[in-house]
């Protein structure tokens, strides 16, 4: 735990224990409590604790200033979508994870040292809570100074951390005697360290975190050479707490709300929703899904109903949900988060689907695309770059809220099929795991799955945490353990970074793993970053040995050569030999990555700079790139894209390659840098094509655009929601592709025998022409089966109660099923109708008097096409089958009836 008085003694804090909870706190004067809830009570809500009401944006301002003058250099907000420098979680949920884990493990420098950031931070582990407990946000800015500490420079550490902390909200006008510094400890992000919670007047502000410690597996702990201070402070509750209204979220985007509750023609009881926020902040919420108890206290305090208190708060709850969404909506889309339905892009949805609900149940007519507007407006005055993204976000707003009554509209049978199956399974009431697929599989919002389900009269229970739960499974990236391998090796010198244009180089044989030779250098690209390895020879005294693969494994690289070929290597290990690469492939795979880059650029370009790469595999003769995109690129879009690339080609731009330290490297160009995924290492090499696109990347690449020769991109398709796939060929594999296409026009023209401009026209026109006598022909046939079936109408007879027709005929498959049909059906003449073809086809049908009367046709049918040889099945009003012996057919229509008089 903490040890660190010196600073708290020197303010005039002393030490003491809660005789409520019994941590260890520290406060100026007598006090017996810590000063968090549920020990003290909410005790500013009607009474700020400071005479200055700020805003959100004025104590941001406010924090960012102070602290510039303490000699911190202010930084930009980073990104809310974390995977663009870090793959183990999607989303930022605190300050630190800016700095994770590059800087934290001392890898890269800081931005500056110290530092002060406002960082807008999403969480979604209690977004049930959201708007019912008057505090509890899916987005938030954590305002943090931080300071990195090494063996060679202290910044500063305990004692300054916690002067500068109570200089500051002495500074905005809290009394010091209200502050208590409660001794707690902190995990998160790999990291661990003591740390303080501040508390005034019941609410937890701020904490201030000492770094000290790597988490390791089992629950122990390795202390790091760099030392961090890491400070949180809830900026959202800074403002509520000076401005005492009843809800954190009516001071942090009051203008929102107050719009909502215009639109939605709200009247607020003020006494109610603080009572609320007074009980909620009493309670440890995150540990009780089911809001009732909150709700029972509340009542109980206030001396009404549990239905007139939910008749109050539920309008407002709904408004105050719909305005943090919208929030947290806003950063995630003008960020490049992309909702789908898998990693970050699952989270978007949900809180998006969310917010539509809340919209619906609040009666608003307004869609989600207007209630996003208001909130947009308000943002787009603190953070600019949100007004740039905005048409951007207006466009996946509509596009999702169509999909969403898609979805709705579809799962509506898919929930009742669900009942209908427990129900033949004795259940009585839908379990978690039911909602749960019914949402994660098929996008079925659990409420809508509750309307439906209890109209049926069947019982489910929606947890009231039901979203926290389904959030907390899909919050961070699944890591794959990987075994490393060790070889006791030099690392590998790579040569073709040096000499792109070599083909051929010596090298001492350091030694043989299984079937992989290992060189002290080489000029083989090994396989990575989505580029193929180089394929060639070893030459060994005359003799050429085949170079299958190459692949690095901890800076050795690996030539992989066939195993009856890897005994002919072992006698000259230490002796020098020499290698080959095939040019003509490294050349072709060179076209394709540096063709790659640009067509990333040029997709940035015409569909927004929300797109990102998610995945690139390079070709000899074709390569991929996944992007993420929210809906499908037109064909116009994909010219424009193409068109654009190609331009970039014929303007012969320099590509130019260079090996940077990480930090100067993002500092200059930005997270841009992590397109094709993120670079491990202190040092990265940068390949920066002028004025079009700059990535980090470690693959080979064209000196000039120019050298590329043609792109060509033959297709697109979607592989998931939220990624689109465009396929593409570059340089002599572009040619040939073109030369495909065009062979194909000939081809389909001879067909025709028109030229290739006439085939659009001609192929139209045949399709046209084609489908006027599809219609022609299902008419006649439909005529002919009227005709059969008037022929065959006397022939039946009376089996029982029921009127039976069975006849051999002339006709097919599909004829037979529509006679059969047509006679069985509400208006039809017959019950039961078996018929049978030359061909070894038969077909029977059963009326719904034929079916309750216990007829089983589909199993008749399956016994009597046994008889031919084949076999049969179907539905009870339906069935069909056939066999090779058809002339049993009189034999199976026999037995057929014979089953029925039975």
């Amino acid at each position: 735990m903490i040890i660190m008085s010196r600073q708290l003694e020197e303010l005039g804090f002393t030490k003491k224990t809660c005789i409520t909870c019994g941590n260890d706190f520290w406060s100026i004067g007598d006090r017996k409590t810590c000063g968090d809830a549920p020990c003290d009570e909410y005790t500013f809500i009607g009474n700020p604790a400071t005479d200055k009401k700020y805003d959100l944006y004025e104590i941001q301002k406010a924090f960012t200033e102070f602290f510039a003058q303490k000699g911190h250099t202010p930084i930009n907000r980073y990104p809310v979508l974390a995977k663009r420098w870090r793959d183990d979680v999607f989303l930022v949920g605190a300050s630190i994870y800016d700095f994770q884990p590059w800087v934290t493990s001392g890898a890269v420098d800081p931005p500056a040292n110290p530092l002060v950031i406002a960082q807008p931070s999403i969480r979604l582990n209690d977004v049930d809570n959201v708007g019912r407990t008057g505090r509890h946000m899916t987005c938030f800015t954590m305002g943090a100074h931080h300071a990195f500490n090494t063996e060679e420079e202290q910044i500063y550490w305990e004692e300054e951390t916690v002067k500068y902390c109570h200089d500051f909200i002495k500074h905005i006008g809290i009394n010091p005697e209200e502050i208590t510094y409660i001794e707690s400890w902190w995990e998160g992000g790999g990291n661990a360290g003591p740390c303080y919670e501040i508390c005034v007047r019941g609410v937890e502000l701020a904490t201030l975190v000492f770094i000290k410690y790597k988490t390791l597996p089992g629950g122990k702990y390795e202390e790091i050479p760099l030392t961090i201070v890491d400070t949180g402070y809830g900026l959202e509750r800074f403002a509520w707490i000076s401005q005492g209204t009843p809800t954190a979220y009516d001071a942090s985007f009051g203008p929102v709300i107050d719009k909502l509750k215009e639109l939605a023609n709200v009247e607020v009881d003020m006494k109610i929703l603080a009572e609320n926020a007074q009980v909620a902040g009493m309670m440890d919420i995150e540990d009780i899904a089911d809001l009732k108890e909150l709700r029972s206290r509340v009542a109980k305090r206030l001396n009404i109903s549990l239905n007139e208190l939910e008749k109050a708060t539920k309008p407002m709850e709904a408004i105050y949900v719909i305005a943090d969404h919208t929030r947290c909506l806003a950063f995630m889309l003008a960020d490049g988060v992309i909702p789908s339905n898998v990693k970050e892009g699952y989270l978007a949805r949900l809180v998006l689907r969310r917010t539509i609900r809340f919209i619906k149940d609040l009666g608003l007519e307004e869609s989600l695309a207007d209630i996003m507007k208001i909130q947009l407006d308000f943002l787009s005055k603190t953070y600019p770059e949100i007004k740039q993204h905005q048409d951007h976000i207006l466009n996946v707003i509509n596009l999702e809220d169509k999909r969403y009554l898609k979805t709705v509209s579809k799962g509506r049978e898919l929930v009742k099929r669900s009942v209908k199956k427990l129900r033949k399974k004795n259940k009585d009431e839908m379990p978690f795991e039911t909602l749960k697929e019914l949402y994660e599989s098929h996008g079925m919002p659990p409420e809508t799955a509750k309307e439906i389900v209890e109209k049926m009269d069947f019982k489910v229970n929606v947890p009231d945490n039901f979203y926290t739960l389904i959030a907390n499974e899909h919050e961070e990236e699944a890591q794959e353990e990987k075994e490393e391998l060790e070889l006791n090796f030099p690392a590998t010198d790579l040569l073709f970074y040096e000499k792109p244009y070599e083909t051929e180089f010596e090298a001492h044989v350091l030694g043989t793993y299984e079937n992989n030779v290992i060189l002290d250098q080489t000029i083989f690209y090994p396989e990575g970053g989505g580029q193929p390895s180089d394929i060639g020879f070893l030459n060994i005294r005359g003799e050429k040995i085949k170079v299958l693969h190459a692949e690095k494994v901890n800076n050795i690289v690996l030539h992989t050569v066939d195993e009856k070929d890897i005994e002919k290597v072992h006698p000259y290990k230490g002796q020098i030999i020499t290698g080959q690469i095939d040019i003509s492939r490294r050349q072709a795979l060179t076209r394709n990555h540096t063709a790659t880059h640009l067509i990333i650029a040029a997709s940035r370009k015409v569909l927004g700079d929300h797109v990102w790469q998610a995945g690139a595999q390079k070709g000899v003769k074709k390569s991929r790139i996944d992007i993420s995109h929210y809906k499908r690129i037109s064909p116009e879009e994909l010219q424009e894209i193409e068109l654009l690339a190609n331009k970039y080609v014929m303007e012969n731009r320099r590509v130019l390659t260079n090996w940077m330290a990480r930090a100067e490297a993002e500092k200059k160009y930005g997270f841009i840098l992590y397109q094709g995924g993120i670079v491990p290492g202190m040092s990265i090499r940068t390949v920066k094509i002028d004025e079009v696109d700059v990535q980090a990347c470690a693959g080979t690449h064209c000196v000039m655009t120019g050298d590329i020769g043609l792109i060509k991109i033959t297709k697109t398709e979607r592989i998931q929601d939220g990624v689109e796939r465009i396929e593409f060929s570059a340089g002599v594999a572009a040619i040939e592709a073109t030369q495909a296409n065009d062979n194909l026009l000939k081809e389909s023209s001879a067909v025709f025998s028109v030229d290739a401009e006439q085939l659009p026209k001609t192929c139209d026109r045949f399709f046209i022409e084609w489908k006027s006598f599809k219609n022609e022909i299902k008419r006649l046939k439909d005529e002919m089966a009227t005709l059969k079936m008037q022929t065959i109408m006397g022939k039946a007879e009376m089996i029982g109660d029921l009127k039976v027709l069975e006849d051999m005929i002339d006709a097919d498959m599909g004829e037979m099923q529509k006679m059969a049909l047509d006679l069985t059906d509400d208006d039809g003449e017959f019950d039961i109708v078996l018929l049978g073809n030359l061909d070894g086809k038969i077909v029977g049908t059963s009326s719904r008097e034929a079916i309750e009367s216990g007829i089983k046709i589909n199993e008749i049918i399956k016994e009597a096409a046994s008889i031919l040889g084949g076999g049969g099945g179907g539905r009870p009003n339906l069935a069909q089958g056939a066999g090779s012996k058809k002339e049993k057919m009189r034999e199976a229509l026999d037995f057929a009836v014979s089953k029925l008089k039975n």
